[in-house]
C-alpha cells in the first residue's frame, strides 16, 4: 500500500530543497549586486592601478560596475600612461576584473586582471627597453583587446599594428609581453621576454610575408644596446651583430640565401627618419632568381608588399661581383653608376617609375670597347623595361654620342630580342648573351 506520511515527507523535503536554492540564489544576487550601489574609492582605485601594474591615470570621469561576465568596474574613454610616459593609452575603455570575495570593499579596490579595450597606445621605440622593465612591476596581468599600437621616435610615426590582443604578465623568475594584430593587412605576431640572465629577447613573425625576426639585447649601464640580430625573410637569411646608441651600428654581418651571398656593414638610423646606409661585398649572386624575386616584390598587384617598401628609404652601396648603389627615397627607387661584366665595361644607371603589373624601369646602358681596328667605341641605349611582359622597348640609340634614325634603334631593338630576351627579360642577366649581342655591333 501507498504510504501517505513517506510521501508528504519525500515532498516536503523537495521543497526544502527547492526554498534552501532560492534563498542561495537572493543571497548570491543580492552580493553580487550591492556594489552597484555603492560609490568605489576613485583614490584607491589610482593607488591599486599604480601598485599593481605602474599605470598613472588622472581623471575618471565615472566608474560602472558590471556583474557580467564576472564582477568587474568599467572606466569608459579613458586616458593614461603606464610607467613614466613610456606607453600613452587613449581613447580606451578600462576593465578591472574584481575579486570575488572582496568586491563589497569598495574603499580598498582589490582586483586580480586588468583588461583594456579598444583605443590606442604609443609607445617610444627610444624606451623599447623600459616595456619589460615595466612588464617586471606588473603584479597583476594585464590585457589589451581589439587595440591599436603606434611605435614612434622623436614625433616621427614608424610602424603600427591594427586591432591587436596583447598579453603582459610576469612570472617569478621572468617578464612576458605578446602582441597579436595585424601589420600592413598582414597577421604580425611579437613576443618580449627575459628569460635569459641580462638579456632581452624579441621575436617577430609576420607570415603573410614570410618574416620572422629574433633579437637577443641588453643595456649597459651607459644605456648603449647591443645584440645579436637573426632575420628570416622569403628564405633568405640575415645575421649581424649591432650597437644601439643614437643611431644603430652594424658589424660582423652577413645574408645567405639562394638568391645572394654576401657581408655587409652599415648603421641605421631613425632621426629624422628612418633610414638604412649599408654597404654589401658580394660574395655570389644569382641574378636570375633575384629579378624574380624583384618582380613579386615591385611588379605584382600585392599593395601591402608595395606599402612596406616604400617606407624603406635607404642606400644601398655593392661592390666585388658588381659595383654600384640603390636609392629608396620616398618610395622612388634608383639605381645608379652599376658597373657589371668582364672588366666592368658595362654602365647602366635605372629608375623604377611606375610599380605593380603596370610597371616600368627606365634604364640608360653604356658599353665601352674596342673595334677591329682598335678604335675605341661607345655605344648608349635609352629605353624602358616592363617586367611583367618581359618587354623592352629602345628610345634612343647613339654610337659616339650620335643619334640614330628611328628605323636604326627599332632594328637593334628587334635584334636584342631575338639576341638576348627570348620572351624572357631574366636573360639580360646572361653575360655570354649581352657579349655576343655587343660583339657584333662592335
Amino acid at each position: 500500500m501507498l504510504n501517505i506520511k513517506k510521501l508528504n515527507s519525500f515532498f516536503s523535503t523537495q521543497k526544502n530543497y527547492i526554498l534552501y536554492i532560492f534563498i542561495f540564489f537572493i543571497i548570491c544576487a543580492a552580493y553580487l549586486g550591492l556594489p552597484k550601489i555603492l560609490n568605489f574609492s576613485e583614490e584607491s582605485i589610482k593607488i591599486n592601478l599604480k601598485s599593481n601594474n605602474n599605470i598613472n591615470i588622472n581623471n575618471i570621469s565615472k566608474i560602472n560596475y558590471k556583474i557580467f561576465p564576472t564582477p568587474r568596474l568599467k572606466i569608459l574613454n579613458s586616458d593614461f600612461v603606464i610607467g613614466e610616459g613610456e606607453v600613452e593609452i587613449n581613447d580606451s575603455e578600462l576593465e578591472i576584473i574584481l575579486n570575488i570575495s572582496q568586491i563589497l570593499n569598495f574603499k580598498e579596490i582589490n582586483y586580480k586582471e586588468l583588461l583594456i579595450k579598444n583605443g590606442s597606445s604609443k609607445i617610444n621605440l627610444d624606451n623599447i627597453n623600459q616595456l619589460l622593465i615595466n612588464s617586471n612591476k606588473n603584479k597583476k596581468k594585464l590585457t589589451l583587446k581589439k587595440h591599436d599600437l603606434i611605435f614612434y621616435r622623436k614625433k616621427n610615426i614608424f610602424f603600427e599594428i591594427k586591432d591587436a590582443l596583447i598579453n603582459a604578465s610576469k612570472s617569478e623568475n621572468f617578464s612576458f609581453f605578446k602582441i597579436n594584430g595585424n601589420f600592413l593587412g598582414n597577421k604580425v605576431i611579437l613576443k618580449l621576454d627575459n628569460k635569459l640572465k641580462n638579456k632581452n629577447n624579441l621575436v617577430l613573425k609576420v607570415p603573410g610575408l614570410d618574416i620572422s625576426t629574433n633579437v637577443f639585447f641588453e643595456k649597459n649601464n651607459s644605456g648603449i644596446v647591443n645584440g645579436i640580430f637573426n632575420l628570416e625573410i622569403f628564405d633568405n637569411f640575415l645575421k649581424f651583430n649591432f650597437i644601439k646608441d643614437e643611431n644603430i651600428k652594424l658589424t660582423n654581418s652577413f645574408i645567405r640565401s639562394k638568391l645572394i651571398n654576401s657581408s655587409l656593414k652599415g648603421t641605421v638610423a631613425f632621426n629624422p627618419n628612418f633610414f638604412l646606409k649599408l654597404d654589401f661585398d658580394i660574395s655570389n649572386i644569382n641574378a636570375e632568381k633575384l629579378f624574380v624575386f624583384m618582380k613579386k616584390i615591385y611588379f605584382s598587384d600585392n599593395i601591402n608588399n608595395l606599402s612596406l617598401v616604400k617606407k624603406l628609404n635607404g642606400i644601398f652601396n655593392f661592390k666585388s661581383k658588381f659595383e654600384g648603389t640603390i636609392i629608396n627615397e620616398n618610395g622612388k627607387i634608383f639605381l645608379k653608376d652599376f658597373k657589371v661584366g668582364k672588366n666592368k665595361s658595362l654602365f647602366f644607371n635605372a629608375k623604377i617609375i611606375e610599380f605593380g603589373k603596370k610597371g616600368k624601369i627606365q634604364f640608360n646602358l653604356i658599353k665601352t670597347g674596342k673595334n677591329k681596328r682598335d678604335l675605341k667605341k661607345r655605344i648608349e641605349i635609352i629605353g624602358f623595361l616592363i617586367p611583367t611582359s618581359s618587354k623592352i622597348v629602345f628610345d634612343k640609340f647613339l654610337i659616339n654620342g650620335t643619334k640614330l634614325s628611328t628605323e636604326k634603334t627599332k632594328e637593334y631593338e628587334n635584334d636584342f630580342k631575338e639576341t638576348i630576351i627570348q620572351n624572357s627579360l631574366t636573360n639580360i642577366f646572361n653575360e655570354n648573351k649581352i657579349n655576343k649581342y655587343f660583339k657584333n655591333l662592335f
